[in-house]
């Protein structure tokens, strides 16, 4: 009874069966975790065999949102609907578009966050102890400045992976060089993530692309399809780990400490 109730929430609703699946995001390349991802070629089709078994660990690459639990692949031409739980690194704001300041046209994450009752120094500290642990290099540059600012230059966003010569996440395409800088105040701090642009750091074969918000890069002496879908791939999981660095330092700046223990005449 317990699978059986599984498997009818798996099911797309009724209501979607008639939907015509269509592209609506940019290609987004995904894998397959470690069981095989089945591809169906309708939701109709959902209820029984799929079309297509990938294998664990191939690409798939996803074209857009049908529902929470399912979205569009497109593979050698044809659409196919995917469950994302068959999918090891799906993330729907791979598809958003890229933040870029207004000013400067370059991509940056930046935000202000409140975080009441807790003092600027409280918050600087936080902020050291943050950095020291997601920046432990001696090549990541930190800059310090009135206990009301911290600056870093680093490449350790992502040493990104790509495709490269046909096999998959075979080899490094290098690092993404960024600055982070983070000021704080009684009661909020405010983080600015920005700059970041490809080093191919020494990787054979292989050129810097450069600041990310360029469309295309020349990656391998040139720009052309041997260049667009690495650039394409870098991008997405640079900007990842970029998401996912500002969500770690949040994280970092809101847990309050943990208490000293007291003796009992300290009250």
């Amino acid at each position: 009874m317990k699978a059986f109730s599984l498997f009818l929430s798996l099911l797309l609703p009724v209501a979607a069966t008639a939907q015509k699946l269509v592209a609506t995001t940019p290609p987004i390349a995904c894998h397959v975790g470690l069981v095989k991802a089945p591809l169906y070629r309708s939701a109709a089709d959902t209820a029984g065999r799929p079309a297509v078994l990938v294998p664990s660990q191939e690409e798939v690459v996803v074209v857009g949102k049908f529902s929470p639990r399912w979205v569009v692949a497109k593979r050698e031409g044809f659409l196919y609907l995917v469950p994302v739980r068959a999918l090891s690194d799906y993330d729907p704001d791979d598809a958003a578009p890229l933040p870029l300041d207004p000013q400067t046209q370059r991509i940056a994450y930046e935000g202000v966050v409140p975080v009441p009752g807790v003092s600027q120094a409280d918050l600087y500290a936080r902020a050291r102890a943050w950095v020291a642990r997601a920046y432990p290099l001696k090549d990541d540059v930190v800059q310090l400045q009135d206990q009301a600012q911290i600056t870093v230059k680093s490449a350790r966003i992502a040493r990104v992976r790509t495709p490269y010569a046909g096999v998959l996440r075979s080899s490094y395409a290098g690092v993404v060089r960024h600055t982070l800088t983070i000021y704080v105040k009684d009661g909020r701090y405010k983080y600015v993530l920005t700059d970041l642009a490809h080093d191919a750091a020494g990787v054979p074969n292989m050129r810097s692309g450069g600041p990310l918000e360029q469309d295309k890069a020349s990656l391998y002496g040139y720009v052309g399809i041997g260049s667009t879908k690495p650039w394409r791939d870098l991008k997405v999981e640079a900007t990842r780990e970029a998401r996912h660095l500002v969500a770690d330092l949040q994280e970092a700046m809101t847990l309050m400490p943990a208490k000293a223990s007291k003796v009992p005449s300290d009250f």
